[in-house]
């Protein structure tokens, strides 16, 4: 075998090495398998299994507290769970039945002396994408030369959420070079929907939004520069978030990087519920990890932070470059109609939000991702022969505003960086001018369309356009494509080459059971206020707040 097939191989073995772990193995599949397996789990786990997995994880961990579950058998449900989803989605890099059953067990001792917990996410299994550092454990960051990379300590997130008294348990699948919004990589193959698995489980974050649309994780964590939380927490019609840079723990990631980071990432959960993310970002900001990762800001989380009674909300319909697809279209009429018709003790106003600079937006923010030209991340795939998979020589290699940048060249992009920021500012302003009360969030898609089929995720500004601005995202189940609702404008005038690839590749029947989520955003350090503003559009949407 050449060098390259020996990692990938190495890398292949520990995974199923990992799934052979699996006490007691799971039965037979059925055969053939339906294109939405979200049903599989009822056929193949227990009855309590699923009733722990399917049980909303602040209820969870509730239960857990009052007795009802120990540690162990929520453990061992998860880890179950999820290598069904790997069977069924091929979503896992490896399963830490070891670790996690250890970590529960301990847990359950102490809850047994004690009679209490150790602390807030006491016995909440966890789970994170490949490349964030596990202590021990070989972190490849898809790269296969990268396979025998093994590292001494768990990233700072995870040990901030063990010390609150998560199980990590799993570690899941992203794309080659990290810089996907689809899944798939040389070492482990297409990750793919549960929903429809035809479709992608979005990326870069992509395992961890399959494990969360076949209910297999009940918190993940993922990063995002570009949309690699948003994109697989929506297209597996979850909950996800990018806060503002610089809130949440970033030490310990795995990655090439690009160059100087003129787009700054951040660590952001993926959840099944708002709830669950709320919950997230309030306890980890309590611990101070900025105490420890000083780079961090100093920034406790904030409790329910508008101005109580009004909300104004900014519509923002099309980004001006590619429009919409039906079902997105769609759930912005469900979501702005809910709206209209009012939520207990708020005064709701909606405006149009035209997007302005969006097109010129996206040049900019492809020039940064990679200022060294993509120079590391080419020598270092070459490095063992990996070719380059079709996304990855999309964003890089074919994308003409990549090129390699000297100190002076990015100065000169950074400044427009932020004359750009500051544009959009005052844009934003400008949504007050009438009544003195700017927007406090935008409602907007979070791509063109649904779950992608394999290799078309060619668009992502309507994520990474926040990005660049650093603002903070959130995304939102709405509804699910429909066959009959859903169908494609007639005689429609595409407004550019990309928004004629997307009009004329969508059809309902591709998109078949496809959830449809959409994003709210706030401006920079206004993270509460984005959860605050989902809660209330949630309420008007008849669900819990």
């Amino acid at each position: 075998m050449s060098k390259l097939e020996t990692l990938v191989a190495k890398a292949r073995a520990i995974r199923d090495d990992s799934l052979a772990k699996v006490d007691p193995p799971l039965g037979p599949l059925p055969d053939p398998l339906p294109l939405n397996v979200t049903g599989i789990p009822k056929l193949v786990l227990t009855e309590k299994e699923c009733e722990i997995t399917e049980t909303e994880p602040i209820a969870l961990l509730e239960k857990i507290a009052k007795g009802e579950y120990s540690a162990v058998e929520v453990a061992k449900a998860y880890l179950r769970r999820a290598a069904l989803a790997q069977k069924l989605l091929n979503c896992v890099t490896e399963l830490l039945w070891d670790r996690a059953v250890a970590r529960a067990t301990e847990l359950d001792e102490y809850y047994k002396k004690t009679g209490k917990t150790t602390g807030p996410f006491h016995g909440l299994p966890i789970s994170s994408k490949e490349h964030f550092s596990v202590k021990d454990r070989y972190v490849n960051a898809s790269f296969v030369a990268w396979v025998e990379n093994k590292v001494d300590q768990d990233a700072h997130v995870i040990e901030v959420m063990e010390s609150l008294g998560a199980v990590l348990f799993v570690r899941s699948t992203q794309p080659q070079t990290i810089m996907h919004v689809e899944t798939e990589t040389v070492i482990y193959g297409r990750s793919v929907n549960g929903y429809n698995t035809n479709l992608s489980c979005g990326g870069s974050t992509g395992g961890e939004g399959a494990l969360l649309g076949l209910n297999a994780t009940p918190l993940g964590m993922g990063t995002d520069i570009g949309g690699s939380a948003r994109w697989p927490a929506a297209s597996n019609g979850r909950y996800g978030m990018r806060p503002t840079a610089g809130r949440t723990p970033m030490r310990g990631l795995c990655g090439a990087g690009g160059g100087a980071p003129a787009i700054s990432g951040a660590i952001g959960p993926l959840a099944q519920s708002r709830k669950t993310m709320e919950y997230f970002f309030k306890y980890i900001l309590s611990t101070k990890p900025w105490l420890t990762e000083p780079t961090l800001i100093p920034m406790p989380w904030r409790e329910k932070p508008l101005v109580p009674g009004k909300l104004k909300i900014g519509v923002m319909w099309t980004d001006n470059v590619v429009k919409p697809l039906p079902p997105v279209a769609r759930a912005l009429k469900i979501v702005t109609e809910a709206l209209k018709k009012g939520v207990p003790g708020w005064e709701i106003e909606l405006i149009d939000w035209e997007a302005k600079g969006h097109d010129e937006a996206w040049k900019l923010t492809s020039e940064l991702y990679y200022t060294d030209g993509g120079e590391k991340v080419s020598k270092l795939l070459a490095s063992v022969g990996e070719e380059q998979l079709p996304l990855t020589k999309w964003i890089m290699s074919e994308n003409p505003y990549v090129k390699k940048q000297d100190i002076y060249s990015l100065a000169d992009l950074e400044m427009r960086r932020d004359a750009y920021r500051t544009q959009y500012a005052e844009f934003w302003n400008q949504s007050g001018k009438d009544d003195g009360h700017p927007a406090d969030v935008i409602l907007c898609p979070v791509a063109p369309g649904v779950a992608c089929l394999r290799g078309t995720a060619k668009y992502w500004s309507y994520t990474s356009h926040w990005n660049l601005l650093d603002y903070p995202g959130a995304v939102f189940p709405v509804t699910f494509v429909d066959q009959t609702l859903d169908v494609p404008e007639k005689d429609y005038t595409p407004l550019n080459e990309q928004d004629k690839f997307f009009y004329e590749l969508y059809s309902p029947e591709k998109y078949v059971d496809a959830p449809v989520n959409l994003q709210v955003v706030g401006r920079r350090f206004d993270d509460e206020v984005v959860l605050q503003a989902m809660q209330i559009i949630e309420s008007a949407l008849g669900r819990e707040s």
